[in-house]
């Protein structure tokens, strides 16, 4: 599929309020509305734009510390210590990579001790050989979609 400068216009309009409406989006790319109503349709069979979302501002909902891990663990036990780490408090993605470490995770913590701990928790499990951690110091919004936030509200 052909993707142009006005394609992308159109998505990053979208991507700042998925609510806007097409005759807003027309104007901001000196279109008619007719062609954003073509395009986006078009994105949309081809699969390039799937639904609408909101993103979610994690410091706001006293989140203070939002990190991510590398973690490497020992070849074949990945998938247990995938599911292990899901379970800890904070945890909302969890994923296997391919690289110089073999899974990736992101926590939402309300404080540095609470990071501490989690960290602490994460090394304490068998199979974890190392962790190096990176601390997330500008704003961040989260698509919920990509994201475990239901646990979030059982703390």
């Amino acid at each position: 599929m052909k993707f142009d400068q006005k394609d992308l216009k159109i998505i990053r309009s979208l991507q700042r309020d998925a609510r806007i409406n097409f005759a807003e989006i027309a104007k901001e790319c000196d279109v008619s509305i007719d062609t954003v109503i073509k395009r986006f349709n078009r994105l949309k069979k081809n699969g390039i734009v799937k639904g609408t979302t909101i993103l979610i501002n994690p410091r706001l909902l006293n989140f203070e510390c939002i990190a991510s891990f590398e973690v490497d663990v020992d070849p074949g036990e990945l998938a247990s210590v995938i599911v292990q780490v899901r379970e800890q408090p904070g945890i909302i993605f969890c994923t296997a990579t391919v690289g110089m470490h073999n899974m990736f995770a992101v926590s939402l913590q309300k404080s540095m001790k609470d990071l501490s701990s989690l960290k602490e928790n994460l090394k304490a499990l068998t199979h974890v050989r190392d962790i190096q951690t990176s601390i997330w110091v500008e704003e961040i919004l989260l698509c919920p979609q990509n994201f475990e936030l239901d646990k979030l509200t059982k703390r």
